[in-house]
């Protein structure tokens, strides 16, 4: 599992679709800007995924933060999806699709870290930057969840509405952490490029290729 500034640095290109589609939350956590100068929303809505007790899955939506390198949501007392991550850490978040239809999902593991009170502050301190009154009094109150990443996929759709129309969709892995039997160092990460046709037929490209999927078949148009 990695933090997101370890994303962030093991794959920049991935991390620049994230800031596209939370531009708000990515200048807040860089900083130097006034509040009345950031993109607005400041914190966009996101989709958070858990597991219910029964192993249904549950859909809400949240706001995400970034502070101090890490990606977080506060998550009040009362909410099932708390209770969920509590009970099983696994979970996704998916971003609302860009203008261009841009995709970004993230899967990992989210922990409460609310009596970490170092970590409490420091989340605090961004959010108060906003001047979001909701949002400042979430972080400052409600239970607060780290998200440590497993995975991040990115997708960027081409010629949208054409014949054609197909997604290049990037994915970054974290390394897998040492065992304690193991010598050897983490597994590897990086970034894996496919081109998809809106059937749904793909092949794996180098990460700096875009060319389209070569299914043989007359691609459906996407709308």
């Amino acid at each position: 599992m990695a933090t997101w500034a370890e994303f962030e640095t093991e794959a920049p290109e991935l991390a620049a679709v994230a800031a596209r589609l939370w531009p708000g939350i990515t200048a807040l956590h860089h900083g130097g800007l006034l509040a009345e100068a950031l993109p607005q929303p400041v914190f966009s809505i996101a989709y958070l995924a858990t597991i219910r007790p029964t192993g249904a899955p549950r859909l809400h939506p949240f706001c995400p933060i970034l502070a101090g390198g890490r990606l977080f949501a506060a998550i009040p007392w009362n909410s099932p999806k708390g209770h969920d991550l509590r009970r099983d850490p696994r979970c996704a978040v998916h971003a609302l699709p860009g203008p261009d239809d841009d995709e970004l999902c993230i899967r990992g593991h989210a922990y409460d870290v609310s009596d970490d009170q170092a970590t409490r502050t420091a989340v605090a301190e961004v959010v108060t930057a906003s001047g979001v009154g909701g949002m400042i009094e979430t972080a400052t109150h409600d239970p607060l969840f780290e998200l440590q990443i497993d995975r991040v996929d990115v997708a960027r759709w081409l010629d949208i509405g054409q014949p054609g129309t197909r997604a290049v969709r990037h994915c970054w892995q974290a390394p897998e952490p040492r065992t304690p039997m193991s010598t050897s160092s983490a597994g590897p990460s990086g970034v894996v490029t496919r081109t998809t046709c809106s059937r749904g037929c793909a092949r794996t490209l180098p990460s700096t290729s875009t060319r389209p999927a070569a299914c043989g078949r007359s691609p459906a148009t996407r709308t």
